[in-house]
This record gives structure tokens, C-alpha cells and sequence, in this order.
């Protein structure tokens, strides 16, 4: 898998190496994480504040893509590509545990994971 983060980009080859790598990423402030296989898409991407996540499914680069469904009781705070932090809404945010289960099961399908829900943009 090809991971690009705020820290650089990577080539990581177990669910293990993803998992560290997204645990290790919520120590940060915020980060921006894109998950791909050996094309540009489809691909995952998760933005990461501390134990907060959302996730975005992108299918093609013609705009068919997904966000996740949460249930968040408040809006909270990521940052995409280093710009200032802005709010998401509650109902997109989920758990970073629920985000390492949708890069897992990307990892094996490179298909948008059935683990949460999903809504079309």
C-alpha cells in the first residue's frame, strides 16, 4: 500500500505497519492521511485528530466518492494538507479505532470498507 501523511509518504506491506502508522499519526496535532494500492485509486483517506477520525472513500477521480457516518456529539477539528484546522460535523467524525479497521480492510480489498457507514457526496 502507498500511504502519503504529513510526516512523508510510504510504501507499507502489512495491516501492522498501517496500524502503527495511524496509531502513531494521532499523537500529532492533525494529520491528512491517503491510502492507495498500486494506482491512484480507488483510495482512502482519513484525517486524524488524536482519537477522532473521519474517513473519505474515493472510488474514481471523477467525483464518485463517500464520507463516513459517526456519531460524534460535537464537531471537532482536522486539518487537510497543512491548512489552518476547520470543524467537521459530529455526525462524519468516528472513533480512531473504527478509521484502523477501514485501513485493514482497504489493505485486503482495496474496496470501500463495510465496516462503517457510509454516505455519497
Amino acid at each position: 500500500m502507498n500511504i502519503a501523511c504529513n510526516n512523508g509518504d510510504f510504501e507499507l506491506y502489512s495491516k501492522q505497519d498501517i496500524e502503527k502508522l495511524l496509531r502513531k499519526s494521532s499523537l500529532n496535532p492533525y494529520d491528512d492521511i491517503w491510502i492507495s494500492g498500486e494506482k491512484d485509486y480507488p483510495c482512502l483517506a482519513i484525517l486524524i485528530n488524536g482519537a477522532y477520525a473521519c474517513v473519505h472513500y474515493f472510488l474514481n477521480e471523477d467525483g464518485d466518492m463517500w464520507q463516513s457516518i459517526g456519531d460524534c456529539e460535537q464537531d471537532i477539528l482536522f486539518s487537510t494538507n497543512g491548512e489552518e484546522p476547520a470543524a467537521m460535523p459530529g455526525d462524519c467524525v468516528i472513533s480512531l479505532e473504527k478509521a484502523i479497521q477501514c485501513a485493514v480492510s482497504f489493505f485486503y480489498t482495496v474496496q470501500r470498507p463495510a465496516c462503517i457507514a457510509w454516505r455519497e457526496l
